[in-house]
């Protein structure tokens, strides 16, 4: 009888053991997986895979859409930009000129109400952001403004400007574009853009009158969408970074209001450039 019970408290120790040793490797191994996640995103050469380069992370290469479209389809969950561009490029010294944006979409958004959209700029209502007192614009403007000043030439002023040459949350969130706040409804955006199809408004009923963006149009992108027209160009990419605010306006007329264009700290975001080569078939 008493080896009955040494043998049952034996083989309850044994499975106290178990379950600890098992408990351990559990938390082991969640431990390591958040190590190996913060060391990845700690080493910026895990970042070179955007351009499928060894070199230096800023400089120029001819791409075509095979690097475009798996930058763009990251661009939403990794919170870069990708801008859109066209020029004339010096492949010898790697240099720029006639850059300006190029247009990939046009937005249905509206930029003011629609009572208001005639009146003098200091007695708008804007709806991508507040008033600059400052500019006497929206703080959408001077967002974009800055921006991207650097890059193009004559730097850009832009104001109200419905012609879209990037793709950018910050940006999309200002302007409430229906697909933002949502990975899903943001890639089946990118999925119509790349393809040429429509893009209905999820946030309203869905019927036939519900065409927020008709990408194969021919004021968009047209048959074929953006992988159509783009099909067999080329463009040079350029990658680098600029400073930001998620809020970036400090003269709003509401600063406390926790707008989408208010003040914080300024912070760094990667931007990939995609400059279209002036002088191919069809440009």
């Amino acid at each position: 009888m008493e080896n009955a019970v040494e043998a049952l408290k034996m083989a309850f120790a044994v499975m106290v053991f178990v379950m600890a040793l098992s408990v351990s490797m559990i938390s082991f191994n969640k431990v390591k997986a958040t190590s190996d996640l913060i060391l990845y995103t700690k080493d910026e050469t895990n970042y070179l895979e955007y351009q499928g380069a060894t070199g230096k992370v800023a400089e120029n290469r001819i791409v075509g859409l095979e690097t475009i479209i798996p930058t763009l389809y990251k661009y939403y969950k990794e919170n870069y930009t990708v801008l859109f561009r066209k020029g004339d490029y010096n492949a010898e010294t790697g240099e720029f000129s006639n850059v300006e944006y190029l247009r990939v979409y046009t937005t249905p958004s509206l930029y003011v109400t629609e009572t208001t959209k005639h009146l003098p700029p200091d007695r708008k209502n804007y709806l991508w952001g507040k008033r600059d007192k400052e500019k006497n614009q929206s703080t959408y403007d001077t967002m974009m403004q800055k921006k991207y000043q650097p890059y193009f030439q004559g730097g850009y002023t832009k104001v109200g400007n419905q012609d879209i040459f990037s793709f950018d949350l910050e940006e999309e969130t200002a302007r409430h574009e229906p697909w933002t706040g949502n990975y899903q409804k943001a890639m089946e955006n990118l999925n119509r853009f790349l393809s040429g199809e429509s893009y209905r408004n999820p946030n309203k009923k869905d019927d036939e009158h519900n065409v927020y963006i008709d990408y194969g149009k021919a004021n968009q992108l047209g048959t074929g969408g953006f992988i159509g027209k783009y099909a067999n160009k080329k463009f040079v990419e350029t990658i680098g970074e600029y400073e930001y605010a998620s809020r970036q306006s400090d003269n709003t007329d509401d600063k406390e209001s926790g707008s989408a264009l208010g003040l914080t700290k300024p912070k760094k975001k990667r931007i990939f450039i995609f400059t279209l080569i002036n002088g191919q078939n069809g440009i």
